[in-house]
């Protein structure tokens, strides 16, 4: 845990339309601009504190933990949860400008959370200066032989999901499983273990394994199963804010598929592009400076031209 940091601090449970729960969280304050931030999938925003910590100096800071995940808490598990991930950011967004006082906000969204916001503004647009999306996992369904190898590799994520385990002694077990995959190579320790602890919570139905996931396995693993109908992807060009897509880059990187793709939406759509150095899927905590300067130099220029 970082010392001295209280990752419950300012939390607010947000009660969604459909009775879901979002935890909300400001960071940090004092600044006149916001950059709002999420994770990815079956993930825990706990995790993405450096990469916070850097935005820190330019911006107020409010994180949420996407509905089922890390301090939201455990959930319903849903067969397909993409339509109601894409309804929960515009409510979201609402909830953080009644909360903590309307600011112009920016996004920094990873993987999951980058999805559902840009197909959110697409279908139900709020004011956002400007987004910047890490790795956003978007199906590439204009383009047929990229979309299978896209497709190929989420299948291969999904099963692998279902077959987790679910319970764990501590978050030094659920530690020991996660540094097994590549996706978490170079992460810090200190980084990795703050991200499992948020990862869990005590259900306390088995003595010898009292914690489990928050993400239940089958609804991270059914959220691998991407399914966006083809209109959706259309519809991205109906977004006016600025955006740019920050990928890692190919050496080292546990899932080149999704450079690929994120590079295909940016080309499709005229969004402007970013790479992190040595970052792989998880670039926000295995370089969180570099990936950092990226939100802040994009969200900086918006703001330049909104003035000028």
């Amino acid at each position: 845990m970082t010392e001295g940091f209280d990752f419950k601090v300012e939390k607010e449970m947000l009660a969604l339309s459909d009775g879901g729960r979002v935890a909300i969280r400001r960071w940090g304050e004092g600044k006149p601009e916001r950059i709002v931030m999420s994770h990815g999938n079956g993930l825990a925003i706990d995790g993405f504190y450096e990469f916070a910590n850097v935005l820190m100096d330019d911006f107020e800071v409010v994180v949420f933990d996407m509905r089922s995940h890390g301090q939201s808490g455990p959930g319903e598990v849903m067969q397909n949860p993409w339509p109601r991930f894409v309804k929960d950011i515009p409510e979201i967004y609402d909830s953080i400008q009644a909360t903590f006082g309307e600011k112009p906000m920016h996004g920094a969204f990873h993987s999951l959370s980058s999805i559902a916001t840009l197909m959110a503004q697409s279908q139900e647009p709020r004011g956002w200066r400007s987004l910047t999306l890490y790795e956003p996992p978007v199906p590439p369904v204009a383009d047929e032989a990229l979309l299978e190898e896209f497709e190929e590799a989420h299948r291969g994520l999904s099963r692998r999901t279902r077959a987790r385990r679910r319970r764990f002694s501590g978050a030094e077990r659920l530690v020991t499983s996660l540094r097994r995959s590549p996706t978490f190579g170079g992460i810090p320790d200190e980084v990795i273990e703050r991200l499992a602890e948020g990862m869990l919570y005590r259900a306390g139905n088995d003595p010898e394994a009292p914690y489990e996931l928050v993400c239940d396995p089958d609804m991270e693993a059914n959220t691998f199963d991407i399914r966006l109908p083809r209109e959706w992807w259309d519809g991205i060009a109906n977004v006016r804010v600025p955006v740019q897509v920050v990928m890692g880059t190919t050496l080292g990187h546990d899932l080149p598929v999704l450079i690929r793709s994120a590079a295909f939406l940016a080309q499709s759509f005229g969004f402007e592009t970013a790479a992190v150095e040595g970052g792989g899927h998880l670039m926000q905590m295995q370089r969180p400076q570099r990936s950092a300067e990226h939100a802040v130099r994009f969200a900086t220029a918006q703001s330049e031209n909104n003035a000028a």
